[in-house]
């Protein structure tokens, strides 16, 4: 009987597994065609793949997007601020990338990650808690962020 449960419960993971993949080569598809445009773009793909879809490749390239988002929309994120209102697990989902373009090497003004932290320390006051929480994940470590000047 033992046996049995255990083969059950493998062919389960083995069928979840391939659906998970399948719908996944649909999400590197879908970031492939287009960039997002808005924050409800990139929340309709966090709603659509239920904030799975995103390690590995898919997770460099939802960081990459989620980085030129920001760029394009910070310091004022009233739209972001309105999805992570109605759902908290969305701004959990963004954390777990990185903003900042990683072919940047050099701390100076002008990259993407010093860009990034200057306009989010200069959110509006509603937005300040947010803004906050995102520029702890820009740039690929404390040590390259701590060059920019802010």
């Amino acid at each position: 009987m033992n046996t049995y449960l255990a083969t059950l419960i493998a062919l389960a993971a083995a069928v979840s597994c391939a659906a998970h993949a399948e719908g996944c080569s649909e999400a590197d598809k879908q970031l492939s065609k287009r960039q997002f445009a808005t924050w409800n773009d990139s929340y309709a793909y966090f709603v659509r793949y239920k904030g799975g879809c995103s390690d590995a490749a898919l997770g460099e390239a939802l960081s990459s997007q989620h980085t030129q988002l920001l760029d394009r929309t910070a310091p004022k994120l009233g739209t972001l601020k309105r999805l992570v209102a109605q759902n908290p697990a969305y701004l959990n989902w963004l954390l777990l990338g990185v903003f900042y373009k990683p072919e940047e090497t050099e701390v100076n003004a002008k990259n993407t990650a010093c860009r990034l932290l200057k306009r989010l320390n200069s959110c509006v006051p509603a937005e300040k808690e947010l803004c906050a929480q995102l520029a702890t994940r820009v740039g690929p470590s404390l040590e390259y962020v701590q060059g920019c000047s802010t």
